[in-house]
């Protein structure tokens, strides 16, 4: 089954000898696909001499997904969470004077992914819902989860760094979320392959632990381009900021002659503050600027499993060339009042 990345337009296109107008049924669903259609979409074509209608089904499957929470990434295989993926069923018909007939019928799953403009038309990411790599975790903390959709009698493999030890997960048939780190390989890291029915490798990533001894690493948790959770840690020193805004009147004095003192002539109402954090990430390959990208273009962020947006509008992506020593450091802010003002 084919996937759609919905942050990036997802146009269908019938143009079909004869036509003087099309339609489109879309079907979508969490679990099982029903038989009414959620969306119908049609149009008459543009010209006599212009067959081509398009249409772009990206807006209403977003409508389908929602990041409501970042689990852990545990020590198993767990079915990934159906609010942050979506089946989807596209029905083509052409319409020739007054009647539509069915051209095909096509099944999806779509994400909340994007592709990159450099890549040209939306196109298949595929399965893995994080890119082939190192990765670095502190191993005091939960080193994440990767989103992965398999086949049939699909494993995935673990080998820890240090003794080679090696541990499976079935993770058959389905969209599952599999720890990045399993727990005896906490101290030493593990390698994790992807492995399908053949026992030929499909993906592969590595995690290594990294200890700061000075620092408490900051984590944050964004939906990346795949439309999943990825975990990254920022090893160095981080600054809490607070700023406060309110709105001040004059006040007027009980008694002119005779006023208090203790009450002031000027007073605030609607006070209420919002907190920021600058972190910083240590010292990273020039490799980690395709990380720093997902983050900066990510709309749902949590920081310390809070939620977050990113204030950090540019930065200069360092080649080692260039820089042998490379840092990031990001501005985040909390994305609530400090004082609640939910209504």
């Amino acid at each position: 089954m084919a996937n759609i990345f919905a942050r990036s337009p997802y146009l269908i296109r019938i143009a079909e000898s004869g036509q003087n107008g099309s339609k489109v049924e879309l079907f979508l669903s969490a679990t099982t696909l029903s038989g009414t259609p959620q969306y119908t979409l049609s149009k008459l074509i543009p010209a006599s001499n212009n067959l081509e209608t398009l249409y772009d089904i990206s807006p209403y499957i977003r409508e389908y997904i929602r990041f409501a929470s970042c689990s852990a990434g545990g020590n198993a295989a767990v079915t990934n969470p159906t609010t942050e993926r979506v089946n989807v069923r596209v029905k083509r018909y052409k319409l020739v004077g007054s009647t539509y007939t069915l051209l095909d019928t096509t099944d999806y799953i779509a994400f909340d992914g994007s592709t990159y403009y450099e890549s040209g038309y939306n196109f298949d990411l595929g399965n893995y819902g994080l890119d082939a790599g190192n990765y670095y975790y502190n191993p005091t903390s939960d080193a994440g989860k990767i989103r992965v959709t398999t086949g049939a009698s699909f494993t995935a493999r673990y080998t820890n760094l240090s003794t080679a030890v090696v541990t499976s997960l079935a993770v058959a048939s389905s969209t599952f979320d599999i720890p990045r780190v399993r727990t005896a390989n906490v101290n030493e890291g593990n390698k994790v392959e992807i492995l399908n029915a053949a026992s030929a490798v499909q993906a592969t990533w590595y995690f290594y632990p990294l200890e700061e001894c000075k620092y408490t690493p900051v984590i944050i948790d964004f939906v990346n381009k795949y439309g999943a959770w990825q975990r990254e840690f920022f090893f160095k020193a981080s600054n809490d900021t607070l700023s406060v805004e309110n709105t001040e009147y004059n006040l007027m004095q009980t008694d002119s002659f005779n006023f208090n003192t203790l009450e002031g002539q000027r007073k605030v109402f609607n006070a209420n503050g919002k907190k920021s954090i600058k972190v910083n990430t240590g010292w990273v390959y020039e490799t980690w600027n395709e990380v720093l990208k997902q983050i900066m273009l990510s709309e749902r962020i949590l920081i310390d499993n809070k939620p977050a947006k990113i204030n950090s509008k540019s930065t200069e992506l360092f080649k080692h060339i260039n820089t042998n020593q490379i840092n990031y450091s990001l501005d985040f802010e909390f994305a609530y009042d400090v004082i609640n003002s939910v209504i």
